[in-house]
């Protein structure tokens, strides 16, 4: 178990730019800028919550790139499993208030942290381990902004038109046929949902 926190929240969390929010809205024009960020921020953390994405309960999750602190009470074996992948940078890691040279640990599948003596790996020592690392994307993947796109144009859709409803006949009174029973109707659906598969954080 670990303590994990933010120390560098990311600047801005959407996976979206303000052009492609626009462009998945329909919206021309920038009057609706300050409703569409906030949307993109909005659809942003549902997904980053689907994904199961740790967070600080002080600041949102996110998939994009931030500046993370994780203390180890260590007295197992084994590499050190960070919270948020991917890891691209470690800051410091301290031992019992000590800092630790950077030939003696090393990244390895994306996330986790191996202890190495003499360029070999060898096990952490028991005690209070502290790492402060980077991780997240930089820039969006392409299928995480292909999903934040459908999930806001489907998600804007809805303060004018059922963005469920397939079909509308109104001649003899009024017949509907719906693509997804509304009763039914998840956050996300089973595209989006297979989009952002390969994010999803499953723990063991």
């Amino acid at each position: 178990m670990s303590r994990f926190s933010v120390t560098s929240a990311a600047a801005d969390i959407s996976l979206l730019t303000i052009e492609e929010l626009r462009a998945a809205c329909g919206v021309s024009g920038s009057d609706e800028d300050a409703a569409l960020t906030a949307l993109g921020k909005r659809i942003s953390t549902a997904i980053a919550r689907q994904c199961c994405i740790v967070d600080d309960g002080v600041n949102p999750p996110t998939l994009l790139q931030e500046t993370c602190t994780e203390i180890f009470r260590w007295s197992g074996c084994g590499p050190l499993r960070l919270s948020r992948r991917p890891v691209t940078s470690i800051t410091s890691v301290t031992v019992d208030g000590t800092l630790q040279d950077g030939s003696t640990y090393e990244i390895s599948g994306g996330r986790n942290v191996d202890r190495l003596t003499d360029d070999v790996l060898s096990y952490w020592p028991a005690g209070k381990i502290t790492v402060v690392y980077v991780a997240g994307f930089s820039t969006a993947p392409h299928d995480l902004k292909l999903a934040a796109t459908k999930l806001a144009t489907a998600t804007y859709a809805e303060t004018g038109r059922d963005p469920n409803l397939k079909r509308e006949d109104i001649p003899d009174v009024r017949e509907v046929e719906y693509w997804v029973a509304p009763s039914a109707d998840p956050l996300l659906s089973r595209e989006i949902s297979d989009l952002i598969s390969p994010y999803v954080e499953r723990w063991i």
